[in-house]
């Protein structure tokens, strides 16, 4: 093989390789986070918000994760609530953002290329209210027609968040959020 040949052989290679690690990164900006605080009073306001406007990356190749959500963006159904929320539990002018860096752990048994419902588990760190934090989630990848759609269902122990809640709301407001988070991810296109 002559070395012209050579280089355009080498050429090709690094183009095939590019264009794949291009097509293995998925991204939304409006993933969802469902945050549920309610207590142990039935009858009182339910505590619970919304953000459709969560940030993930996803790289199929490495597993690699990164979701971040501006806590100012959870709606809430009672606007009194949602003030007390940001000004006195998560402090969303101190700490706007919250974040989760970490791994699919099983990243090999997801098949990108073919429709199904795969189970997950995820390692990694998330920072919240200034804390930062291990955790360890069970979350499932579902392929369907070119998208890649995420789910997991967490709790977050608010203490460990040093999220204080007042003696005289402990009974409306539960000492675990429930956190749900969902995103339909498209491939990252490098714009």
């Amino acid at each position: 093989m002559n070395a012209t040949r050579f280089f355009y052989l080498l050429m090709l290679l690094a183009s095939i390789i590019t264009t794949t690690n291009a097509q293995s990164k998925y991204f939304t900006r409006t993933g969802t986070v469902i945050f549920d605080a309610e207590g142990k009073l039935d009858d009182i306001e339910e505590i619970k918000a919304k953000n459709t406007s969560a940030t993930c990356v996803l790289d199929a190749a490495t597993g690699q994760m990164e979701w971040a959500v501006t806590m100012s963006k959870f709606a809430f159904a009672n606007s009194l609530m949602q003030k007390h929320f940001n000004e006195n539990y998560v402090e969303s002018e101190k700490y706007p953002k919250a974040s989760f860096k970490g791994k699919i752990n099983d990243i090999s048994k997801v098949n990108f290329d073919k429709d199904g419902t795969y189970p997950v588990g995820v390692t990694g760190t998330m920072t919240l209210h200034g804390v930062t934090k291990e955790v360890n989630v069970k979350g499932v990848i579902t392929v369907e027609k070119g998208k890649i759609l995420v789910n997991s269902g967490f709790d977050i122990p608010l203490k460990d968040y040093k999220i204080d809640i007042p003696t005289v709301v402990f009974v409306k407001i539960a000492e675990s959020a429930k956190v749900t988070v969902s995103a339909a991810l498209e491939i990252l296109n490098g714009k």
